[in-house]
């Protein structure tokens, strides 16, 4: 019996503005080892595609005009194996709509897609791989961390109202795997109902309903601030 390989779509987001860097280069854009944070993200899911699924749709969101420069960001990557099936496509003024912008553009029908900040270059190919098959078993999945510190919540005052528990919570990471058709259906009603969604998942779980937490790596770290560059020093 053949055992049927997954279609797997890949968004790697890179379409902020990195505004919290400082700077004038975008944080994906910054060197990291033979290439570029955003390359380095991009060759770790090719990694795990050239063994495990079926890449159907390769997208890299990007600013609006910014193709070029997302572009020359990934120049050392060996692309030549997915030109029908990558694009480089432009952003929204949110993660949101950069995310829906993407999404409508997969042109090939993929069972599941996979969504990775284009910040975070330290994802192994274990956790993609656990985070697509669990997305695969259930529908949707995220990679998540427990907390180290004690988590308290706070009024809008700074006091203390709640005392959490951190063995009930989880700080999420990407990639958040999603079957395709729910996912781009649920963000389409998303974009008429007047909210900001801070993720995917949160779509999910207001329009399709529970999402899968695998366990992620802190490794797998999103640079933020100028102070993560230490961070790439040591690796």
């Amino acid at each position: 019996m053949t055992t049927k390989v997954s279609n797997i779509a890949v968004i790697i987001t890179a379409a902020g503005s990195s505004t919290r860097m400082g700077g004038g280069i975008k944080k994906e854009y910054l060197p990291l080892e033979n290439g570029t944070v955003l390359s380095n993200c991009a060759k770790t899911f090719l990694k795990v595609f050239s063994k495990s699924f079926n890449i159907v749709d390769f997208i890299i969101t990007c600013p609006v005009g910014g193709q070029e420069a997302c572009k020359n960001a990934l120049s050392d990557l060996e692309l030549s194996s997915y030109q029908h099936c990558f694009q480089i496509v432009e952003g929204g003024n949110s993660r949101q709509s950069s995310v829906f912008n993407a999404l409508k553009a997969v042109k090939n029908n993929p069972d599941i897609v996979a969504i990775h900040d284009g910040a975070r270059p330290f994802v192994s190919e274990k956790l993609i791989f656990n985070a697509i098959q669990a997305a695969l078993e259930n529908g949707a999945s995220v990679p998540g961390l427990t907390p180290v510190d004690t988590q308290k919540e706070i009024d809008k005052d700074g006091f203390i109202v709640r005392h959490l528990q951190r063995s009930s919570l989880t700080a999420v990471q990407t990639p958040q795997c999603f079957e395709y058709a729910k996912l781009l259906q649920a963000h389409e009603q998303a974009s008429t109902d007047g909210k900001e969604y801070t993720d995917d998942t949160e779509i999910w779980g207001t329009y399709c309903g529970k999402v899968k937490v695998v366990e992620g790596e802190p490794e797998n770290i999103k640079i933020t601030y100028a102070k993560d560059l230490n961070i790439l020093m040591r690796k």
